[in-house]
């Protein structure tokens, strides 16, 4: 179905008209507003008498079941409540119409439905001190914030981070053209944690290999663990004195153990608020990473879950973790200042970010 062309303003047709009125002739008209088709001009002269004040008659048809009062009510509910079911907003129109409707009316109002972004759950007491950590870092200046070093730990996952592919051709049409996407394999997959670390100037560890404690009950990776791997990579890592290193509240890191190394080693700590993976920019390379690893060995995909498979996810992963462009590193340094405001602006509570 061939959507109806815009109609023309009121004070377009009446000049349109007053022209020919004079004498101008279709084609004339036509040289002074060539973007009107010269069948729109000949019609809109024609349709002259059928006009009130240059305005159309109604179109004919049967009426619209929804009535102005019907979108109001509708529109202002779910500005009430932007989570209204599809079922609840039926209900606002009396059920009228069918869903299909409601859809039509909110897609010519520019109006989408998005799915709910996950965060953290917040309290209070997080909102709060999320935002004592924002005022306290409000005054660095990129350079500052070019002195943090980010660090966190990652689990990749065989066939998790797989980024979305786009075609021209219909779903329908995608088995027939071989342009569907293959769906990775379902259950428990062969996986790797990893730890890493970069800063805005630009620098950045290795992709590490994170492997338990055998001495743990639970044989993870304990305190004792990252104790370990402090030890052998920040001196390195942080030869400036003006660094600052930063972790997350996990249990982990805030074991007696870890801190009294990170004393014992000088290095000062940047303080952290809790529920916060959104503040801290290296996420942002998680993302860039599992992409990444798909880009190198897209075969990935189809490998056997088995030690092979494994040995191949890590060193592709280290490889893609090294492939990364160093300007990355720069840009997200350069975004704190921005995710500072944003909790300042949200008082604490979820960020864009």
């Amino acid at each position: 179905m061939v959507a109806r062309s815009k109609d023309l303003t009121p004070a377009i047709r009446e000049r349109i008209c007053e022209l020919h009125s004079i004498g101008w002739g279709y084609k004339r008209i036509h040289t002074r507003y060539p973007a009107i088709p010269l069948s729109t001009i000949r019609y809109t002269v024609k349709k002259e008498s059928e006009r009130r004040e240059g305005v159309s008659k109604p179109r004919s048809g049967r009426p619209k079941k929804l009535t102005e009062a019907d979108k109001d009510r509708l529109l202002n509910a779910i500005h009430g409540d932007p989570k209204i079911t599809a079922e609840d907003m039926l209900t606002e129109v009396n059920h009228k119409v069918k869903y299909r409707s409601i859809q039509r009316l909110l897609n010519a109002e520019n109006m989408r439905k998005w799915r709910c972004s996950w965060r953290p759950f917040l309290k209070e007491e997080h909102a709060l001190k999320r935002l004592q950590w924002a005022h306290r870092y409000r005054h660095f200046t990129p350079n500052d914030w070019a002195r943090v070093f980010w660090s966190d730990e990652c689990t990749v996952e065989r066939g998790i981070g797989v980024r979305r592919e786009w075609t021209f051709i219909r779903p329908k049409d995608q088995p027939r053209e071989g342009q569907c996407q293959g769906l990775p394999h379902r259950g428990k997959q062969v996986k790797q944690m990893f730890w890493a670390a970069f800063s805005g100037a630009i620098r950045r560890t290795g992709l590490i290999p994170l492997f338990g404690d055998p001495n743990a009950e639970r044989t993870g990776v304990t305190s004792l663990v990252i104790e370990d791997l402090y030890r052998r990579i920040l001196p390195i890592l942080v030869i400036n004195q003006d660094s600052i290193f930063q972790h997350d509240n996990a249990p982990t890191h805030t074991a007696y153990v870890v801190r009294d190394a990170l004393a014992e080693m000088q290095i000062e700590v940047m303080e952290w608020p809790p529920h916060s993976p959104e503040l801290n920019p290296i996420e942002n390379l998680w993302a860039l990473l599992k992409a990444k690893i798909y880009e190198l060995r897209p075969d990935l995909l189809h490998m056997g879950n088995n030690d092979t498979t494994k040995e191949i996810l890590v060193a592709t992963a280290q490889q893609a973790w090294d492939e990364l462009e160093l300007r990355h590193l720069k840009h997200l340094s350069e975004t704190m200042p921005h995710r500072v405001e944003a909790i300042i602006e949200s008082q604490g509570w979820y960020t864009p970010y």
